[in-house]
């Protein structure tokens, strides 16, 4: 079955865009999700062979791996949504066709609003060294600065295509797709250098007596 709605799609230079527009179409879900999947895997790699990102970002992967693109893919999804239903309660609720063009606009107004309001207030608020991967995203924000947006802005128009052409595929070809990812993603977060070792656990309180193992016959006392 081709695609996972009933909308009609678009033609861009001869090239089919499924229309992902309506924010109650659940199928269309399958498709953000797996471009959001084949995105990230995209900008792990452009990190570590590229360098975009910087350092901050190379670190984000290393350290929390699957984790931080789990993390990422499903930020992805969510903005899409709010992208979606803004785009239904004002465009396609006014009996307008569905325009490729004007979806990915509203998209980046929501990214581009998340991202100030997010990395440029909320995320400076929050106290540092009580969770590692708000550090990691302050650090991150701190060394790009205004280009990160830029790159938000690109991120999220490829990505956006990339949906809309997953639309358009059989479900077989989509779901191949997005396994080849994630076959691929494993080897792109460790393609430079090994990952860097895990904290060293904190030292016990003094007093403190660790209970036995049961079975070990070894006592902690």
């Amino acid at each position: 079955m081709e695609g996972g709605g009933a909308s009609p799609g678009a033609t861009v230079v001869g090239i089919p865009l499924g229309d992902i527009g309506d924010w109650k179409e659940s199928n269309d879900l399958w498709a953000i999700g797996s471009a959001a999947v084949v995105g990230t895997n995209l900008a792990v790699v452009l990190n570590k062979v590229g360098g975009i990102g910087g350092v901050t970002l190379n670190t984000y992967f290393d350290t929390f791996g699957l984790e931080g693109i789990l993390a990422n893919a499903s930020w992805i999804v969510i903005l899409f949504q709010a992208a979606r239903w803004i785009y239904t309660s004002f465009w396609t609720d006014a009996g307008k066709a569905w325009s490729p063009f004007v979806f990915l606009s509203i998209l980046l107004a929501v990214q581009l609003v998340h991202d100030v309001i997010f990395y440029y207030g909320l995320l400076q608020q929050l106290p540092s060294g009580r969770n590692e991967m708000v550090d990691a995203l302050k650090r991150y924000a701190n060394e790009n600065g205004r280009a990160a947006l830029g790159t938000h802005s690109v991120y999220f128009i490829l990505t956006g295509v990339a949906a809309m052409l997953l639309k358009e595929m059989t479900f077989l070809a989509s779901f191949l797709v997005v396994n080849v990812a994630l076959y691929l993603l494993p080897f792109a977060i460790t393609m430079v250098g090994p990952r860097p070792p895990p904290p060293p656990a904190e030292k016990k309180k003094e007093g403190y007596r660790a209970t036995p193992a049961w079975g070990t016959g070894v006592s902690a006392y």
